[in-house]
């Protein structure tokens, strides 16, 4: 008898890698600490993927999701700031999904369209919420970076409800 391989999905991991290398590349060019706390995030992402482990990848991408917010605090532009956010909670979405996957279905099972259509979703969702950030933002009133912080981090809370 032949045992099913449990460990997480190939496709949605590479997908949850890539995300996290965006979030990385968006909030890492405009500030050491946020470099530094996303490569870590992105390292142990990839531990997670590795070894099957949820904590691992919700902690990794926490690191990339702090990245984007260390990066916005330092006065990094809007657009990378969300862009940051939205791809680390992209990258924990789908790294949860790979791993769920794969422990329910085996590596071995052709999962490609299911994982491809939860990848797809998840980036609408991401990119709709996104531009709601972003939308709140322009309209905001004159000089408060404050309250533009506030609006961002509400939409980086209503992708993570979303996605969930």
């Amino acid at each position: 008898m032949k045992t099913i391989p449990r460990a997480p999905a190939r496709l949605s991991s590479w997908g949850s890698v890539i995300a996290a290398f965006v979030a990385l590349g968006a909030s890492g060019f405009y500030s050491w600490p946020a470099l530094a706390v996303g490569t870590g995030g992105v390292l142990l992402l990839a531990v997670g993927l590795v070894r099957g482990a949820n904590s691992a990848v919700t902690i990794g991408t926490f690191g990339l999701f702090m990245g984007g917010i260390i990066a916005g605090i330092q006065s990094a532009p809007v657009v990378p700031v969300l862009v940051s956010v939205t791809f680390s909670v992209l990258a924990w979405d789908v790294g949860g999904s790979a791993i769920s996957i794969g422990k329910h279905l085996g590596r071995d099972a052709d999962t490609r369209r299911i994982e491809a259509v939860h990848m797809t979703s998840s980036g609408v969702v991401g990119v709709v919420t996104a531009s709601m950030g972003y939308g709140l933002y322009r309209t905001g009133t004159g000089e408060q970076p404050v309250a533009a912080l506030v609006f961002l981090l509400i939409a980086a809370v209503l992708l993570v409800e979303a996605l969930g």
